[in-house]
Parts: structure tokens; sequence; C-alpha cells
């Protein structure tokens, strides 16, 4: 009798799932961005904008970071929401979640593969928890393939991907040239396409409108970066093997999540060979519609000529870059399976049915990306991405957010500045500020952190007590909350200690310094 009321549940059906999944996505991520604790990147981007007074300033105290202004200007409209570092990650939480909408109503995937990238690292959490600018790239992209079809009628909307991604982040440049590759190579060896797009009566006025769209952009986002360009470091050697190998490392984390050990010849070599299957298995997948195939190849290309010259990166929110490729070029191909080439039947370990099948390596690599991007998630509801909010809310409590506060590192310390409004002194600068000032600051040794306070002491006189927050890196080792060190003429008492962070780097420390008077 059980094994029939069993056997009669119905599952609800895949409209359900289409809809449930999208909104379980935005209410998760609407919880996280009020729970989320910014750590120092994320910071930096809020109190630049925070600020600004205007866009002069803001154009100003952006340029230093290496980026172009997109994000901060995002972040300047949007800051006067609650007034706090909650209104950026309320924007960013919209942005992230206009994104997976768009996947879900717009892509071609079936409901298992959108379910496993939706909940998967970069989509849920580097690009959503996280509030930088990537997730300005991943939307951008979604976008760009969810409106592929209305390149027959007008370029405008795609000249403004291609310029607003060239003002997103440097990496992004490859694929907006990979954007305008995929299109003007459409233009020159499709002539149903050329034929479609001329049907329009004013096709000459969109043409050129597009073109100086997409150029202007291009070049107000390549005068942001070169902004910053004593700061880069080119390859010293053009030829170079083991920076050839950790390269591709990089696009294997993009596909698995991975990055190989540089230091080990073996490790480097594995991943490039699997990296390879990846590939051929993804070009053998997408090869019967063109435009997928150059959209691809040139992607994969430009992202490896900028790691490989310029920037190798730093970290999975980077190669995060090819995996956004891999997933766009798939939608474009499986959208417009209309318009494929014939392929051949011709069976292989990469065709359908068989080992290299690239849907079935795509669903290993998304349910990888799942489980960690799940895990982390979770991870940031138990474990707070940085003890700056902590520590902030810690001074608060105690009524001491007006006090004289001396800190250091700069660039770590910025976390607290940002949830206390308000600017330190900070010895990097020799004066008073609330972010990283990378064109004015001087890198200090940690060790001579007392020597800095003393050097305060003796431009205010009349400051007899501080505040002394220092970060992980930074603190005076073995001085437990509530001992004391005399130095010179100063005491230093240790007050209270942060340790709560996921990041080691953000791990903050309070004393008391108070000046010894003869």
């Amino acid at each position: 009798m059980e094994f029939r009321k069993i056997n009669q549940i119905q599952l609800p059906d895949q409209h359900f799932y289409e809809i449930f999944l999208p909104i379980l996505f935005i209410i998760i991520g609407l919880f996280g961005a009020f729970n989320h604790a910014l750590w120092r990147d994320e910071m930096q981007g809020w109190l630049v904008a925070w600020q600004s007074d205007n866009l002069i300033d803001l154009w100003k105290n952006n340029a230093p970071s290496g980026h172009p202004v997109l994000w901060s200007l995002l972040i300047y409209f949007s800051k006067n929401i609650t007034g706090t570092p909650i209104s950026m990650q309320l924007m960013h939480w919209f942005l992230g979640s206009s994104a997976i909408v768009i996947l879900w109503r717009f892509s071609p995937f079936n409901l298992i593969t959108k379910a496993l990238f939706t909940f998967g690292y970069f989509p849920f959490w580097e690009y959503f928890f996280v509030c930088r600018h990537y997730v300005i790239a991943e939307l951008i992209i979604f976008i760009f393939c969810s409106i592929y079809h209305l390149k027959e009628k007008t370029y405008i909307p795609f000249s403004l991907c291609i310029g607003l991604l060239a003002n997103t982040q440097a990496l992004s440049w490859s694929l907006s040239f990979a954007i305008g590759m995929t299109l003007m190579l459409d233009w020159f060896l499709n002539p149903n396409q050329r034929k479609n797009y001329k049907r329009n009566k004013r096709w000459i006025l969109d043409l050129t409108s597009s073109i100086a769209i997409s150029s202007t952009l291009l070049c107000f986002g390549a005068f942001s970066l070169l902004q910053v360009r004593d700061s880069v470091k080119l390859l010293s050697s053009f030829i170079d093997i083991r920076h050839f190998l950790r390269v591709i490392g990089q696009v294997f984390g993009g596909y698995m999540l991975i990055i190989p050990n540089s230091s080990r010849f073996f490790d480097l070599i594995l991943c490039a060979s699997i990296t390879l299957i990846l590939i051929v298995s993804t070009i053998i997948f997408i090869k019967n519609f063109r435009p997928a195939l150059i959209y691809f190849l040139s992607g994969i290309i430009f992202l490896f000529l900028f790691n490989y010259f310029l920037f190798l990166g730093d970290g999975s929110r980077h190669y995060g870059y090819y995996f956004l490729l891999i997933i766009s070029s798939s939608w474009l191909a499986l959208s417009n399976q209309d318009h494929q080439l014939k392929s051949s039947n011709h069976q292989n370990l990469f065709t359908k049915g068989n080992l290299f099948y690239f849907p079935g390596l795509l669903t290993i690599c998304l349910t990888i990306h799942m489980v960690v991007g799940i895990h982390m998630v979770i991870n940031d509801f138990r474990l707070p991405y940085s003890s700056g909010k902590e520590t902030a809310e810690y001074i608060q409590a105690k009524g001491w957010e007006d006090s004289p506060i001396f800190a250091t590192r700069d660039v770590e310390v910025a976390t607290v500045s940002g949830y206390l409004d308000r600017e330190f002194y900070v010895p990097e600068l020799q004066g008073f500020g609330s972010y990283a000032q990378w064109a004015n600051r001087v890198t200090l040794d940690r060790t001579k952190t007392l020597d800095e306070v003393q050097v305060y002491l003796d431009r205010f006189p009349k400051v007899n007590k501080l505040l002394l927050l220092l970060s992980n890196r930074s603190s005076i080792k073995n001085l437990q909350p509530g001992e004391s060190l005399y130095v010179d003429k100063i005491r230093v008492i240790a007050d209270s200690k942060f340790e709560n962070s996921f990041h080691d780097s953000e791990k903050f420390y309070i004393y008391w310094v108070e000046r010894i008077v003869d």
C-alpha cells in the first residue's frame, strides 16, 4: 500500500525548476549581500567611489588602481542607496542576478547544465558574493549571447558590449576583441549576413554609429589602462617553457578550477595534456557553427597572449575568464544549430557517445564548479571573508570611533576604515587616508611599526593616547590582550584580536599606545 502511494507522487516538472532555481539563487544572494564581510579589494572599490565628490574626483581616485572606471562609476551612482557599503553589495547582487536570469531565459542549455552552472563557483561565489567588477563581464557576455541574432538588424548593441567590456577590466579586453573578431569575420565570410543587414534602409548609419561607439569606448578604456603602464612588467624572455605551461595551467583552471603546481614540471605537463584534450573537445563540438568557433579561438588566443606577455593572473577570479569563454562559446553554438555547417559522421573519441564528447566533459567540469561554489557560499555564512567588519563593530561598540587611530598596513586596514567611514593615519602615506593610494604610498618595513608610531607622536605632540590598528603581518607577536610592552617613550597595551577571517592577511589586532611622560 505504501509503495503505491510513493509511486503516485509526482515530481515537479521542468518548468517549476526553471522558476524555482533562479529565484533560490537570487534569494540566497540577497542574504549573502547583507551577510558578506568585504575584504580589502572589495572595500577599495567602495572607498574610491564613496570619497569622490564628483566625476572628476572619481576619475582621479580610480586612475592609480589600474582598472578602467566603469565599476567605480556604477558604485558612484548607487552609493547613496544606503550610504554604506551595502549599497555596492546590492548593486552587485542585482548585476549577478540579472546575468543568471538571462542565462535561464535565453540560453539553450538543458536543465541540468543550467542548474550546475548557476550554483557553480564563478556565478554563485566569485562573481556574486565577492563584490568586484568581474560580474560586469559575466553580464555583458551573457547579453551578447542572448542578442546575437540581432546582428542581422543592427550592430549598435554589440558595439556597446565591446566598448563596455573594454572598460571593465584589463582581461575583459580579450573577450571584447573576441566579439569584435567574430562579428567582423562573420561580415566578410557570410554573404547572407551582409544581405540581411543591408535590408535595413539605414544600415550605413547603423554601421558607422556602431564603429564610432565601440571605438570611442575602446579609446576611453585604453586611456584608463595606460595611466598605469609603468607598473606593467613585460616578460623578460620571449620563450619560457615553464611560463608557457603555467599559462596553459590558467586555461586548465578555467575548465577544472584547479591550478597546477608551477614548481613541478610533471604537474604542469599533465595538466597541459588534459587541457589540450578539453580544448580539442570544445572545438570539435562547436566547429559546425563558424562564429562560435571564431569567438572561442580568438578569445583563447587573446587571453593566452595577455597571460603570457602582460599578466599571468592572480587567483581564480582571473582564470574565470576562460570559463566564461567556454560557456558563451557553447551557448552560441547550441543557439544556432539551424545555421550550422553539415557535420561528418566520422566517429572518434570526441564525438557523441564517446569518452571525450564535450557535453559529458562539461558536465564533469560544472559538477566540480558547483561543489566548490556551494562550499564557498556555505563557508562565507560560517566564516567571515575578512574580520574587518567585526573589528569596526567592536570599535563602534566601545565608542572609540572618534579616537586618534594609527593603522597599518594601509592596503589591509582599508576594510576597517570603510566600515567605520573615517580616515586613519597611515604611515605608508605619511598622513591620513582610507584606501590604498597606489601612486602616493611608500612600502615600509613592518618590523618598524612602533618607530613610525613614535614619528606620529612627534608630529602630533597633543596626542597622548591613540588606538593602534594592525593587520596580521604587522601585528606585535607574542603580545596577548591585557599585556603591555614598553618601547622608548611609549607604552603599548594589547586590547583585542580578531582572527575569525577567511583571509589570513585580514586578521586585525587592536592596541592602545600611551605616551610616557617623564
